[in-house]
């Protein structure tokens, strides 16, 4: 009796272990299979935001070209040439003028006949003119055609006054934008997922017309909707009701077996041009930190769970030899101190992750996409100014959360080896000036001396990357203007060294400032991921951390060094060595403008800008280089000026973009579209603005603008670009 007491005691705790080990083992099945939904939710939102933000990129380029169509058709209708060599001529004065070759286009006339003229001569009937005769005045579609090499995105307007040729007045009645395809895979092309995703442009009835992707076509069918409704679908779905979903929100997704492989797949209606979007990826390239923080995440409460279960194991015998030895009670007394270190351990680990998912919560996980899409659209319908202000306020956020964002992307790409080091011929002095521009954009509300040391080398045509040179040294300038108190000092200095062979050298960029500095611990970790020396620094300076570390990553792809040297209160020195091969001048295409051998002395020019104090320092230092400056103080006026004067008036109009009445832009789309002005077309309009950034440079572009200036203006500077649209 007293034997089977005993042993009861021992198949007691054992049952309740083993019991307790099997609910809890249910409970991490239960909670695996409640993450594995949540996945599979995340895997498709994820697509669905990524689809959305390549349609809104898609759409943005489609309607850029749009209003270069429109340009054309203002700039051409109604005329008349003598033969077609002259009609010919004039195509390429066009796309010289409208600067096609930045778009990756071309232009082309068509007669009444379906005939199509390019810059080099007819093409004969057009075989797409069948997409023109439905009566619609525009039409987008990708080409079909074997008249002209390659493929192109069409973009198709009716002339409002069509073009005659010769003495039998022939008609061409339709201006025709040819975009190679190939150009506009920026902005429907994805590297996020590792290469592997792959985009589908598709007709309304299924057929494709464009694909693109690294890899082979997975789905290797002309028609993508008749393929897809013969697959195997998961999660309960069909591609009708994929279908379905899609023809009522213009979006939907669904996850698929395809060639015994699991994809997701996710479609957009592209309304306005009868086409729709697809993106198709490898199930295990979406939301992979989602899959390895679940797996983490199982694997550390399966791990948890063994323990804590063994442990209790240990506790219950221990309570049971507790009364037969005093050496039980000091295993117990051990046992529960190791219990109550593992239980400290777990709830630090658990403090640091919950720490870890904050910041991410709070700096990533945000729908950038759509606040940045809709403030940009609801800006550009000229809202009024209690709105256009919190629009503002909006935009400035959703910039820096994108910049957040972004270096997170760029450390993924670099790590994935998306990110390439590729060297093209430059004049490095001019990329090593290129960054000024922007500098003096981070320095325009602040009192911060800035100073610049920048040697002449022997030879400065180089093989470089110069798109990653500015990268790496924007950041370092962007942190010391950070870290930079008001009253402060910051010195660019920029010399050159000799190389490993008389073929190399060395460029070294010395960025000082006198800052807040770092401790010297902190200065071993500055390039490690997420560093920052602070905690509250999230707060007061905001970023994520990843800045220096994306900054030595490049550096190191091009071959080169960085270090620094900082103290606590007194400021950082950055030091960046780069080697690069030496080249030749006639392989880089550029043109060089030296200001010391400028004359613009007689040059009538029409400043717009509403800021007296601005119009004031403008007009002093151009009527000093012997300008002619006439002054409009609002967008309207400058408008009227240009119009109220005969031609030859002016030669140039500097114009700032955000005026009262009619801004930059809308001033600028004005004066492009008189229709008694020949020398609207043509005269050279200059942005000179505070706004610095490249959506603003690109917003100029778009406006038609020739060029761009940020404020507070290099007179340098001014006068290179007036010289380069003068061609003086």
């Amino acid at each position: 009796m007293q034997e089977r007491k005993h042993t009861t005691k021992y198949l007691l705790p054992v049952a309740f272990a083993m019991i307790l080990v099997i609910v809890l083992a249910f409970g991490v099945l239960f909670m695996r299979n409640s993450l594995m939904k949540l996945t599979i939710e995340e895997r498709s939102n994820q697509l669905e935001e990524m689809v959305t933000q390549i349609q809104a990129n898609l759409d943005s380029s489609l309607h850029t070209h749009w209003n270069l169509v429109e340009g054309l058709n203002n700039a051409a209708q109604g005329q008349h040439f003598e033969n077609i060599q002259k009609l010919c001529d004039h195509i390429a004065l066009l796309e010289k003028v409208f600067c096609t070759d930045m778009y990756g286009s071309r232009v082309m006339f068509l007669d009444a006949q379906g005939t199509g003229y390019l810059s080099d001569g007819s093409v004969g009937i057009w075989l797409d003119v069948s997409h023109l005769i439905d009566g619609n005045n525009r039409h987008t579609f990708v080409s079909e055609t074997d008249n002209i090499d390659g493929s192109f995105l069409v973009f198709s307007r009716e002339l409002d006054a069509p073009i005659t040729v010769g003495a039998e007045n022939a008609r061409f009645t339709h201006v025709v934008l040819l975009k190679d395809i190939q150009t506009v895979k920026q902005y429907y092309t994805t590297k996020i997922y590792g290469g592997k995703a792959a985009t589908y442009i598709i007709k309304n009835n299924g057929t494709l017309a464009y694909f693109d992707a690294d890899n082979d076509d997975v789905i290797g069918a002309r028609n993508i909707y008749k393929a897809l409704r013969e697959v195997e679908y998961l999660q309960e779905q069909s591609f009708d009701t994929v279908k379905e979903q899609l023809d009522k929100n213009g979006i939907a997704a669904a996850n698929i077996l395809l060639n015994q492989n699991e994809y997701y797949y996710c479609l957009t209606a592209l309304d306005d041009y009868d086409m729709t979007l697809m993106l198709l990826i490898p199930a295990d390239s979406v939301a992979v930190s989602t899959m390895n923080m679940m797996d983490s995440t199982i694997w550390t409460l399966t791990i948890f769970i063994s323990v804590i279960a063994l442990l209790m194991l240990l506790a219950f015998f221990s309570l049971i030899q507790v009364q037969r030895s005093s050496q039980m009670v000091k295993l117990e007394q051990e046992t529960n101190k190791e219990l109550n270190r593992l239980r400290m351990e777990a709830e630090s680990a658990n403090a640091a992750k919950s720490i870890f998912l904050n910041n991410m919560s709070h700096d990533i996980r945000t729908p950038m996409n759509a606040i940045i899409g809709f403030t940009n659209i609801a800006l550009k319908h000229d809202p009024k100014p209690e709105i256009r202000s919190c629009l503002d306020k909006i935009s400035d956020s959703s910039e820096h959360l994108l910049a957040l964002i972004n270096d997170v992307l760029d450390i993924s790409r670099i790590e994935s080896g998306k990110i390439k080091y590729v060297p093209t011929p430059v004049d490095i002095v001019e990329v090593s000036d290129s960054v000024l521009t922007i500098m003096y954009g981070y320095l325009s509300d602040r009192d911060i001396t800035f100073q610049t040391e920048i040697a002449e080398p022997q030879k400065r045509y180089v093989l470089a990357d110069a798109v990653r040179v500015r990268e790496v040294l924007v950041n370092i300038l962007g942190n010391a203007v950070k870290f930079t108190n008001d009253g402060g000092t910051i010195t660019y200095t920029v010399s050159f060294h000799p190389g490993k062979d008389e073929n190399y050298i060395n460029v070294r960029y010395r960025i000082a400032d006198t800052g807040i500095g770092m401790a010297e611990e902190f200065v071993d970790h500055i390039f490690d991921e997420f560093s920052q020396e602070e905690h509250g620094a999230r707060t007061q300076y905001q970023g994520t951390g990843l800045g220096m570390a994306i900054t030595k990553r490049y550096v190191e792809l091009m071959g080169g060094a960085i270090s620094v040297v900082s103290k606590k209160g007194v400021g950082s020195t950055f030091t960046v060595e780069l080697p690069m091969e030496i080249t030749e001048a006639s392989v880089v295409k550029k043109k060089d403008y030296a200001v010391g051998n400028i004359d613009l002395t007689g040059l009538k020019i029409l400043l717009a800008e509403d800021n007296d104090l601005n119009a004031e320092i403008a007009i002093v230092q151009l009527e000093e280089l012997g300008i002619q400056i006439t002054r409009a103080s609002d967008g309207d006026e400058a408008v009227r000026f240009f119009a109220e004067n005969p031609q030859g008036t002016f030669d140039l109009i500097l114009m700032d973009v955000m005026m009262p009445k009619l801004n930059g832009y809308e001033a600028t789309k004005a004066i492009r579209s008189m229709q008694n002005r020949p020398d609207a077309v043509f005269i050279p309009v200059i942005a000179m603005t505070a706004n610095a950034f490249a959506e603003d440079v690109q917003a100029s572009l778009d406006a038609g603008m020739n060029g761009h200036l940020s404020k507070p203006i290099v007179m340098d500077e001014v006068i290179k670009t007036i010289a380069r649209n003068l061609n003086r």
